[in-house]
């Protein structure tokens, strides 16, 4: 299956990205040393095992010849292809939208970056076993190794620098979610189970979504004028264009976007005086929860009161920790809850209005 890559402007390389090859081979190296200490704990217990352990080899030797290799199969992804042998056990996911392909697919993860994440996740995570892992912008590589991952699933826009690292800990996918689009992310969700032997799972994961997916579009009025999204920060608003996850998530439900990518750039800073110029008929600001106070500074602005989305009521408001970060079919569902019950999809007045 292919993967359409919408990539933003690439950052440049690490210039210490060899000390840093070094460095950590350095490290995989002292782990390794490290399970091995315990096993010097005298000579004839050594000896006696060594023996013990010839006999059993000898005996096995048929059974292991007449056993088949684990099957190997090459995966494409955003930075090449990378062999998996067998199906993966201990993995390891380094942003939310894996998190959730996991848990749709009831696959635990032994370890999980985090920061700020999206409630619903602590269910396929953190309750399930999984450890911390560092930051999705800056994973701890000595933590992921420690764990012993057989695969490792991280991000193009966060991961493309570390890949050569997280690779040499473990097989790693890297996939264009937190630039992607809303197609980018099912097809991932489709190449991760693949990945693990539940494609039947999948399908039929996917089948549900779809009849929920069409009952919301259906809410959708098709004479309602495109709209703006955009997600509300301490350091100021950032839109999401046509081709960003959301934008092109809203899109497929009926509700187009006004904004188009700039540069390759699906979403970037975007001023008041932007949104002004843009006059939306419906605005979706996405923010988290205690961050009602900036809120209640932009809808204070003079320009910001006479929009038409304001004067008109069409201005829904969203926990961005669930809309923009949760990129899966279990956060589509409530997703799909909200923009149904707030009046979105039907260009209704606003039933959601406030950051909490």
């Amino acid at each position: 299956m292919s993967i359409t890559s919408v990539r933003g402007a690439r950052r440049p390389g690490i210039h210490r990205g060899s000390l840093l090859v070094v460095a950590f081979a350095a490290l995989l190296a002292l782990v390794a040393c490290s399970d091995d200490s315990g096993s010097d704990s005298g000579a004839g217990t050594e000896a006696t095992t060594t023996a013990e352990a010839s006999a059993g080899t000898a005996a096995s030797t048929a059974t292991a010849e007449a056993t088949a290799s684990p099957e190997s199969r090459d995966i494409a992804h955003e930075l090449g292809t990378t062999t998996i042998t067998g199906i993966p056990e201990r993995i390891v996911v380094l942003e939310y939208s894996f998190a959730d392909n996991l848990g749709s697919l009831e696959v635990a993860p032994v370890g999980y970056a985090v920061d700020a994440p999206p409630d619903y996740l602590a269910t396929y995570t953190e309750d399930v076993g999984a450890v911390a892992v560092g930051t999705r912008a800056e994973p701890d590589l000595e933590a992921i190794a420690a764990l012993k991952p057989d695969l490792i699933i991280g991000d193009l826009q966060r991961h493309e620098e570390t890949y050569p690292l997280l690779s040499e800990i473990a097989p790693t996918l890297i996939f264009n979610s937190l630039r992607g689009s809303y197609q980018d992310q099912l097809d991932t969700f489709a190449v991760i189970a693949d990945v693990l032997g539940k494609q039947d799972e999948a399908a039929a994961l996917l089948a549900t979504y779809e009849s929920s997916f069409d009952a919301a579009a259906e809410r959708a009025n098709a004479e309602a004028d495109p709209i703006l999204v955009g997600v509300l920060h301490p350091g100021g608003f950032t839109a999401h264009t046509s081709q960003s996850f959301m934008g092109s998530l809203l899109d497929s439900l009926g509700r187009p976007n006004v904004l188009e990518p700039v540069d390759g750039e699906t979403q970037y800073d975007f001023s008041l005086e932007g949104i002004v110029g843009a006059d939306p008929s419906g605005i979706v600001v996405l923010c988290a929860p205690g961050e009602q106070e900036l809120l209640d500074t932009l809808s204070s602005e003079p320009a910001w009161q006479v929009l038409d989305a304001v004067t008109n009521e069409r201005v829904y408001v969203f926990d961005r920790n669930l809309w923009s970060k949760g990129r899966g079919l279990i956060a589509y569902e409530q997703i799909l809850a909200d923009a149904v019950d707030s009046g979105l999809l039907s260009d209704g007045p606003s039933t959601r209005t406030s950051c909490g």
